[in-house]
């Protein structure tokens, strides 16, 4: 009997040892897919940000009517009080038109009507500017670049209209529908309840298209000390395994990482940064404000802000792909600006798909709580008038505006109020 249990058991073993051998050689083992994250999470090393405190004029143009005007710069009251009232406002409906369609005089409304111009220096996409203006009804489909808006009073008082320029100079829209009074344009205008009327410094028009003041007008001198990103905390950032980098030194004292397929170039005598990630091109069309969005958050991500910055450049929307978006830093009131080709004042990213191509920026890291700050006067009327002709480049010029020229030490900056010209070849110089 026992013997013939053993017999059993043992056919019982050998059938199931044939069973799971058929299993081994005939089926197909499933594997969990085991997912990499794109980049380590790591604390974050900088300050964040979301779109909207990016969205902001440069300048605010009043006209005061009677050949008169007054500018108003970031960071001041009566700029924040006259942007805020304008974005409170509710402009409805788009008429696309052109200049020659609408037949304005625009001499006679910049100099003999009241109204206030909102200016963007490179322009801001309508979608994304909805985000901080109350745009109602069906947005244009071209989603064109805006660069000003212009709201005035014509002829009648009671008449006022408001026009959306766009970076292209045969196209602009106007607004159908505001709920803008005349009112309300002078009230604007008036500063009333925000500075005293002997306090409104004069502007005159200069060359096609800026203002430039009548008497001095005065920014702070600043000197800010700063720190700056290490290496490490750059590989913790942009490569995902940090400990599989290799470093490469280049003839000019560049410093390379790469982990064979991402590279971060470091520029330490300009305390610069460039980061690469080759991507393979795509021919679908790229959307301009999602791109814009993924670019703010991977800023916020990989270094942070560490300061005010505002959209200063967005690509050409005829761009297929490789979009790229410029942000400019800002010390209160001016941009700190870069003559030529140097490297400071700017975030540069090159986005694709919402992937990032390139990102190039500071590692410089401001300490503003410890800033200290001494008032400079700019140079105006006549003074200014002669700078400018002496000018070699005067030709060349298409704007004029006070910024900042940063002045980089080994543990401080300072930041040193200077008007600064734009060329047309996208460049900008300091006035001596």
């Amino acid at each position: 009997m026992i013997e013939k249990l053993k017999s059993v058991i043992l056919v019982l073993l050998v059938g199931l040892s044939l069973l799971q051998s058929y299993y081994l050689s005939y089926s197909s083992p499933k594997f969990d897919p085991l997912v990499q994250e794109e980049y380590v999470k790591t604390e974050p090393i900088g300050s964040q940000a979301v779109l909207e405190d990016l969205l902001f004029p440069d300048q605010v143009v009043l006209h005061l009517g009677n050949q008169q005007h007054t500018l108003l710069y970031p960071d001041t009251d009566p700029y924040k009080r006259v942007v805020e009232n304008v974005r409170q406002r509710s402009l409805e409906g788009f008429r696309k038109t052109t200049p020659a369609v609408l037949g304005l005089n625009w001499d006679e409304i910049r100099n003999k009507q009241q109204g206030i111009e909102v200016r963007f220096r490179d322009g801001i996409p309508i979608n994304v500017l909805q985000r901080v203006m109350q745009l109602k009804g069906e947005l244009p489909p071209e989603n064109d670049v805006i660069t000003r808006i212009w709201i005035f009073t014509k002829d009648s008082k009671d008449d006022v209209r408001t026009l959306l320029f766009t970076d292209t100079s045969s196209t602009m829209y106007e607004v159908v529908k505001s709920d803008i009074s005349a009112k309300d344009i002078e009230r604007f205008v008036s500063l009333e309840g925000i500075l005293p009327k002997e306090e409104i410094v004069p502007y005159k028009l200069a060359g096609d298209d800026y203002y430039l003041p009548l008497k001095p007008v005065a920014f702070p001198v600043v000197k800010i000390p700063f720190t700056q990103y290490t290496v490490d905390q750059l590989k913790r950032s942009f490569f995902v395994d940090p400990a599989i980098t290799r470093k490469l030194s280049e003839r000019d004292g560049s410093e390379i990482y790469t982990d064979t397929k991402r590279g971060l170039k470091l520029r330490n005598d300009q305390r610069w940064m460039t980061y690469t990630d080759p991507i393979a091109p795509v021919d679908s069309k790229e959307d301009l404000r999602d791109n814009l969005l993924s670019a703010v958050q991977f800023v916020n991500q990989h270094g942070g802000w560490n300061g005010k910055y505002s959209v200063y450049k967005v690509p050409q929307k005829l761009l297929p792909s490789n979009q790229a978006f410029v942000f400019r830093q800002y010390y209160k009131s001016l941009p700190i600006m870069n003559q030529r080709s140097d490297n400071i004042g700017f975030i540069k990213i090159v986005m694709q798909k919402g992937i990032v191509a390139s990102y190039e920026r500071s590692m410089i890291i401001p300490d503003l709580l410890k800033s200290s700050s001494k008032e400079l006067t700019l140079s105006s009327g006549e003074i200014l008038d002669a700078k400018l002709n002496q000018y070699s480049k005067k030709s060349s010029i298409i704007s004029v505006f006070p910024g900042y020229r940063p002045m980089i030490g080994e543990q401080t900056m300072e930041l040193v109020p200077v008007w600064t010209v734009e060329l047309r070849d996208g460049t900008y110089e300091f006035l001596e």
